[in-house]
C-alpha cells in the first residue's frame, strides 16, 4: 500500500460551476486536481453533498490519471434539487489506493427565486486590456455572489449607452462597449444578474446646461454640483428628466441584456428648488424617490422579464418611504454617525421592518484595506471576520467584494484595494459558510429575542464562564439570539480582545474565548444541537453534546462549547409534533 509521504496529489480548489442554481437545476461541482510530483498518479476522488448535517448525496470518480506536473478538473453532477431555499455544504475527498490524500470543501444554494438570498457584487474594470478575461466574474462566482454591480460602465450618467466600440467616460477613463458585454454574458454563464448602475439624478455638466429648467436649484439659487463634474437634476414626476434618465435604464437593458439597474443616489440633497416653467418650487427628494422607482420597475417590465432593481439609501436615507416599494432589496449605504457594530444590527432591523421582511445589503466599506496603520493588512483582516460576522449574524448580505480580489474601501469602486491572495482562502471560507447555513441564517420565521430572554430577569438563555453583550460591546462576546417554534439559534462574535466596537476600523487578532457554558429553556423535544464556524472544521457541523435537566421553570439544555475563535453558531432544532 502507498505511504502518505509518497502522494503528491492534492485538492487544489472545488467550487459550484454557477454563484446559485436554481430549484429543478441539475448542480455542477468543479474539482481541480494538481500532481507536483515527478510521476504519473492515478486516483480515486469522492463528493459528498449535505444539508446540515444529512446527507443528501454522494458521487464519486473511480479512476483519474495525472501527469506528473499537471491539472485535471473533475465535473461532479448532483441533483436536482427541489426546493424554495436550502443551502448545502460539499466535501470532496481525494485517495490513492483507499488512503484519504486531501480533503476540500464548498457550498452552494438552491433556490425558486434569487430574491431570497440577494448576494450582491462589483465590476469597474471595462477597458480593452480585459476583454477575454473571466478570471473577475469566476472569482464572484466561488464567492457565490449572485448579483453584479457594473459601475460607472456607461458613457455618460445622462446618456448610458455609447454607440463607439471604446469611449471615455466623465472620470477619464478608457471603457469597452465589448467588454461591458462580453462581463454581461460570462456574468450569465454563471448564473448572475448583471446590474447597470445608473445614478438617478446625476448629469454632465453639458447637459444640464442645455437643460435648465431640468436641474435642481440650491436655496442661493446656484445648481446642484458633485464634484465639480455633474449637475443634480429634478427627478420630480413632472420634471422631463424623470422621463429621460427612466428611458436611458431601459435603453441600457435592452441594448446591452442588463437584468437590471443600481438605482444610486448621493444622499444630498435632500431638498432643492426647481424652475419648470419658469416656476420656483421646493422639491422634498425623499417623496420623489418611490415614484421613480415605481415608474422605472414599470417600464423595465417591458423590456425584459425578471427585471432587477437595487435602490441606494445613502446613510440610511430615505428607507421609510422607498421600503415598499417594488425594489428587490433595502440597499444601505453606511456611513458615519452609524460607525458602531449596533448601529448596523439597528439598520437591519429596521429596514426589515419598514419593508416587512426584504432582505438587506449593507454596503459597508472596509477603509483598513486601504489605510494600513500599525496593525497592517492583517487589522483589515481581522475587522474583515467581525464585520461579515455582525452583518451576517444580524440577517443582511455585504456588498464588499469584486473584481480578481477586490474589496472596497470607499465609494468609488474604481479605487477599490486588492485582498493579499494569502487570505483569499479565508475570504472564501465565509462566504462558503454564508451559503451553506444561509436558509437558517436567513430563515424569515425568527425572532431576535437577544435583549428580552438573556441577562437580567431574563432566564430563558443563561449564558456562564465568559463576558458577553446582547448589544455588541468591546471586550465581549456578541451573543445574538433568535428562535421559531422549530429552531433556536444562538450566534457568538468573539469581541474579548476588540479595543473598541467601530466596524470601520482595524482589529486586533480575536484571543480564543474558553469556558462558555449555556443553558436553555425548552418547550418541546430536542432534535439535534449542531455547532458552526467558518473559522473551524472547514465550516462543516458538529454535533454537541448535552444534558436536558428539570428545573422550577422546567426542562433546561446544557450544553458546554468549544473555544471561540470570530464567530460561531449553535443550532438547536426541536422535534415537530407530526
Amino acid at each position: 500500500m502507498m505511504d502518505l509521504d509518497q502522494i503528491s496529489v492534492r485538492i487544489q480548489d472545488i467550487y459550484p460551476t454557477k454563484a446559485q442554481f436554481q430549484s429543478g437545476e441539475k448542480i455542477t461541482l468543479a474539482i481541480e486536481l494538481a500532481n507536483d510530483g515527478a510521476t504519473e498518479q492515478t486516483m480515486a476522488v469522492s463528493c459528498t453533498i449535505r444539508e446540515l448535517d444529512m446527507e443528501v448525496g454522494f458521487h464519486s470518480v473511480p479512476s483519474i490519471a495525472i501527469l506528473p506536473d499537471d491539472t485535471v478538473t473533475v465535473y461532479i453532477e448532483a441533483g436536482p434539487f427541489e426546493t424554495a431555499f436550502t443551502g448545502y455544504g460539499a466535501e470532496a475527498v481525494l485517495s490513492i489506493e483507499g488512503i484519504a490524500a486531501d480533503l476540500s470543501t464548498t457550498a452552494f444554494d438552491v433556490v425558486s427565486d434569487w430574491r431570497v438570498a440577494p448576494r450582491y457584487g462589483f465590476l469597474s474594470d471595462f477597458g480593452s486590456a480585459e476583454a477575454g478575461d473571466r478570471e473577475d466574474v469566476k472569482w464572484l462566482a466561488k464567492l457565490h455572489l449572485n448579483l453584479v454591480q457594473f459601475y460607472d460602465w456607461m458613457y455618460r450618467h445622462d446618456d448610458l449607452v455609447s454607440e463607439d466600440d471604446t469611449y471615455v467616460d466623465l472620470m477619464g477613463r478608457e471603457v469597452s462597449r465589448a467588454v461591458v458585454e462580453e462581463k454581461i454574458q460570462f456574468c450569465h454563464d454563471c448564473g448572475m444578474k448583471a446590474m447597470a448602475y445608473g445614478a438617478v439624478y446625476a448629469a454632465s455638466k453639458e447637459f444640464a446646461e442645455r437643460h435648465p429648467d431640468w436641474r435642481l436649484y440650491t436655496s442661493a439659487g446656484e445648481p446642484y454640483d458633485f464634484i465639480g463634474i455633474f449637475n443634480i437634476m429634478n427627478i420630480a414626476p413632472d420634471s422631463p428628466w424623470h422621463r429621460h434618465i427612466v428611458n436611458e435604464y431601459k435603453r441600457a437593458v435592452k441594448i446591452l441584456d442588463f437584468d437590471g439597474i443600481h438605482m444610486d443616489t448621493y444622499g444630498f440633497p435632500k431638498t432643492g428648488w426647481s424652475r419648470l416653467g419658469g416656476v420656483q418650487r421646493l422639491e422634498r427628494l425623499e417623496t420623489q424617490f418611490a415614484p421613480l422607482i415605481e415608474a422605472a420597475r414599470a417600464e423595465l417590465s417591458e423590456a425584459k422579464n425578471d427585471i432587477a432593481l437595487i435602490f441606494n439609501n445613502v446613510g440610511n436615507w430615505p428607507v421609510d418611504p422607498v421600503a415598499r416599494t417594488s425594489q428587490d432589496a433595502i440597499y444601505v449605504e453606511v456611513w458615519k454617525p452609524y460607525e458602531r457594530y449596533h448601529h448596523l444590527a439597528d439598520i437591519i432591523r429596521w429596514a426589515k421592518h419598514c419593508s416587512e421582511g426584504k432582505p438587506v445589503i449593507l454596503a459597508a466599506y472596509l477603509k483598513p484595506f486601504r489605510e494600513l496603520g500599525p496593525l497592517g493588512e492583517e487589522g483589515a483582516e481581522h475587522a474583515f471576520r467581525l464585520l461579515n460576522a455582525v452583518i451576517t449574524a444580524n440577517r443582511a448580505y455585504h456588498l464588499l467584494h469584486g473584481e480578481a480580489g477586490g474589496v472596497l474601501t470607499q465609494g468609488y469602486y474604481v479605487d477599490h484595494s486588492k485582498l493579499r491572495p494569502d487570505f483569499m482562502g479565508v475570504v472564501r471560507n465565509y462566504a462558503d459558510f454564508g451559503v451553506r447555513y444561509g436558509h437558517i441564517l436567513y430563515d424569515n420565521r425568527l425572532k431576535d429575542v437577544s435583549m428580552t430572554h438573556a441577562d437580567g430577569d431574563n432566564l430563558e438563555y443563561r449564558l456562564e464562564g465568559f463576558p458577553y453583550s446582547t448589544y455588541g460591546e468591546a471586550g465581549k462576546v456578541w451573543t445574538m439570539i433568535v428562535e421559531c417554534e422549530s429552531m433556536k439559534l444562538l450566534h457568538f462574535i468573539n469581541l474579548v480582545s476588540a479595543a473598541d466596537d467601530f466596524w470601520n476600523e482595524p482589529k486586533h487578532a480575536q484571543a480564543p474565548v474558553e469556558h462558555r457554558l449555556v443553558s436553555v429553556a425548552l418547550d418541546g423535544e430536542v432534535e439535534s444541537v449542531l455547532l458552526a464556524s467558518p473559522d473551524v472544521n472547514y465550516g462543516r457541523p458538529i454535533p454537541l453534546d448535552y444534558l436536558i435537566e428539570v428545573t422550577p421553570r422546567g426542562k433546561v439544555i446544557r450544553l458546554e462549547l468549544p473555544p471561540l475563535l470570530y464567530w460561531d453558531m449553535v443550532i438547536i432544532r426541536i422535534k415537530q409534533a407530526d
